[in-house]
């Protein structure tokens, strides 16, 4: 997970904000939280967040990261029930498009 956020950190800084925010549950791994109204896009790692989302994203991070790189599909992830997204799920795709854009 720490080698996931530094490398999302690290891309940020090349991303600019979009206005929305996504809330990642990766089950045992904990979750993580995308800010992507400020400046630079912040990510947060933690158990629980307060914080109302946009996009909420459950899955694993090893599909998270096939996703990232262009590995995995996304729509054969959630046909697959490897990926459940609710809310506004183009705020997932525009997040995933921005990373996979800076090559994080």
């Amino acid at each position: 997970m720490q080698a996931f956020l530094a490398r999302a950190e690290q891309a940020a800084t090349k991303i600019e904000p979009f206005g929305k925010t996504i809330l990642f549950d990766f089950g045992d791994d904990g979750k993580v939280f995308a800010d992507a109204k400020a400046r630079p896009i912040h990510f947060e790692h933690g158990t629980s967040f307060a914080t109302r989302a946009d996009c909420f994203v459950k899955t694993k991070l090893s599909v998270l990261e096939r996703l990232i790189a262009g590995t995995l599909d996304p729509m054969t992830a959630m046909f697959t029930g490897r990926l459940k997204v609710s809310g506004e799920m183009d705020a997932a795709l525009e997040l995933a498009k921005r990373l996979r854009a800076v090559d994080a």
